[in-house]
């Protein structure tokens, strides 16, 4: 998604980063003090510098023994003084920006977690990702550097200039008028860092979206001989994100030398007047070396706060991303006067039901009845809209026209949890976490025991095989069950949704995946399953559904026939052609 935020710095980047300080950082002023006391303590010490290089300039010439007593003990306590404080406030900055960073991206896996299946959906996996990996990482090393930089580099400067005004005012003045010079083209670098920045971000998420995509397709790569069109491509996103990545470290690399030129330029002229001013007797040589230990001093504190705009203006880029997530709104929610359904017993009831993805009519006028024992099979040609009838029941999206309820009450009308805590959802792709098989089971009810843990698996026939893994039912699956057979996770998604043991039941072409002898177990299962639950069966196997007390044949996103296997074998239609392509008939 592309950013539309303007790139100046004074533009969005004060409000994004001031919504920052509001909302995540200021809740943690306790930890900000004790770092900004630790930088008081760093900008004192080292103003001391200065005032001992002084010191020992003037003890030089009058050959006095402080220099051999007096002076290296005050430099060590100097030293250790400054070590602590500098130790202490870089563990309490970075323990502030980690815990924004850990904050962020458990509201954003969070948000994301609870977010509409439309927006889920309307990005690539890769996007999400690359927010909450690469833009939170951009924000930690913001919140690091304009804590370090901002505050304790400003202290620095106002300390050194202090001491230098104390040493001599008109140099100085010298100095006052040369860095705020250098400022400018650094302020305009930042400005197109902020653009670019936007823009690396986004390829980010393309370069984790392709490499995810050839993760996932590994099987079809190699099967379609796509090695070297998928290397071409993947190299093509790489080449994209070298550009980018140079064109940011060029612009940043334009920074350090501009102040080292700068700074150069003030440090000659300050010798130049320096020893003019000695000459004439004016000023002293420990006055001198004193001004231009605190005018060295200063140079570094003065390189961060000039390479800080950079840095502010990529965290600006990636907050707007962030906050653009976060602040997406759910528009599938609980109502604020949501009916609850203590006992929801499974009547179901679509009316006149229409849905667009876009402006696209995918469903049109859909209207049936279920009731507890009752199953009723959604059959048709691939992309007929069997799929999104189910996804409408339990509020995945929303139906535009018409009005579906269950058990009498608008389903938009009822709490989310609990109209979904009514349902078991199979799907044709049977979703495993990288966890154990017991585990993944579990999440059908989280408060099940052991034993009826086992009892799913046993009622899905997938006991045996499950006892035969290495660990039994403590046997991690892998990343998406990829150490399972396709047949074993489907089984397991079953059992899952056995443990639910919920009123209403979707299968969504849920024994596809399974040889004939499984499907004949799974289908006796889910047979004994549905007795006296309301079902919702998507089928593309006609064999699976011909119990089925009604078919609704759809397409084009219309019913365009009803009734059961034989009324609609008779009515020799759309049902009678697909039978007989299955070779379902005689």
């Amino acid at each position: 998604m592309k950013s539309t935020t303007d790139s100046s710095p004074t533009g969005l980047t004060r409000p994004l980063l001031s919504r920052l300080w509001r909302e995540w950082v200021s809740s943690h002023r306790s930890v900000l003090l004790i770092a900004f006391v630790m930088m008081a303590v760093v900008s004192a010490s080292a103003a001391a510098y200065p005032a001992v290089i002084r010191k020992v300039f003037d003890d030089l010439g009058s050959a006095s023994p402080s220099l051999i007593w007096t002076i290296p003990p005050i430099i060590i306590a100097i030293t250790l003084i400054k070590g602590l404080a500098m130790y202490l406030q870089v563990r309490q900055v970075n323990f502030l920006a980690l815990t924004v960073t850990r904050e962020l991206q458990k509201a954003m896996a969070a948000h994301l977690i609870r977010a509409d299946l439309a927006l889920v959906t309307a990005f690539p996996a890769g996007e999400f990702v690359s927010r909450l990996l690469n833009d939170v990482q951009l924000v930690r090393e913001a919140i690091i550097r304009l804590a370090n930089n901002l505050i304790r580099d400003a202290l620095m400067i106002v300390t050194m200039v202090g001491m230098m005004i104390w040493f001599d005012w008109l140099l100085t003045l010298i100095v006052l008028v040369v860095y705020p010079v250098a400022m400018q083209p650094i302020i305009r670098i930042g400005r197109r860092q902020r653009q670019q920045a936007g823009a690396l971000q986004a390829d980010l998420g393309d370069a984790t979206a392709a490499l995810s995509e050839v993760m996932q397709g590994s099987r079809m790569i190699r099967a379609y001989g796509l090695e070297e069109h998928q290397t071409s491509r993947t190299a093509r996103v790489f080449d994209t994100l070298f550009g980018r990545v140079l064109g940011l470290t060029l612009g940043k690399a334009r920074i350090d030398p501009i102040l080292e030129i700068l700074g150069g330029i003030a440090v000659a002229g300050v010798i130049g007047v320096a020893g003019w001013r000695v000459v004439r007797g004016e000023m002293q040589v420990g006055d001198v070396a004193g001004f231009i230990t605190a005018l060295l001093m200063m140079v570094q504190p003065v390189r961060g706060l000039g390479t800080l705009n950079a840095v502010v203006q990529e965290a600006a880029s990636a907050l707007e991303r962030i906050f653009q997530l976060l602040d997406r709104a759910h528009e599938i929610t609980t109502p604020s006067s949501a009916k609850t359904l203590p006992t929801p017993k499974g009547n179901i009831r679509f009316d006149g039901v229409g849905f667009r993805y876009g402006d696209t009519m995918v469903l049109d006028d859909i209207s049936f009845e279920a009731g507890p024992g009752q199953m009723i099979a959604l059959v048709g040609p691939s992309g007929a809209g069997k799929t999104t009838v189910i996804n409408l029941l339990p509020r995945f999206f929303d139906c535009e026209e018409g009005s579906i309820s269950l058990d009498g009450h608008a389903v938009t009308g009822l709490d989310l949890a609990e109209l979904r805590g009514s349902m078991a959802l199979v799907s044709q792709d049977s979703v495993l976490f990288n966890d154990t098989i017991a585990t993944n089971i579990r999440l059908g009810r989280l408060d099940a025991s052991d034993d009826e843990v086992q009892a799913a698996a046993r009622a899905a026939a997938a006991h045996e095989f499950i006892m035969a893994q290495p660990d039994g039912y403590e046997t991690v699956v892998g990343e998406a069950g990829s150490r399972l057979s396709g047949g074993q996770r489907q089984r397991i998604a079953i059992a899952r949704a056995m443990l639910k043991n919920a009123p209403v039941l979707l299968l969504d072409e849920a024994t596809s995946a399974l040889d004939a002898s499984s499907e004949e177990q799974i289908q006796q299962a889910l047979e004994h399953l549905a007795e006296g639950r309301t079902t919702l069966v998507v089928a593309h196997r006609l064999a699976t559904v011909r119990k089925a007390d009604l078919i609704l044949v759809m397409d084009e996103g219309r019913i365009v026939e009803r009734g059961n296997h034989d009324q609609l074998i008779n009515q020799d239609g759309l049902y009678a052609r697909l039978s007989a392509l299955q070779h379902f008939t005689q």
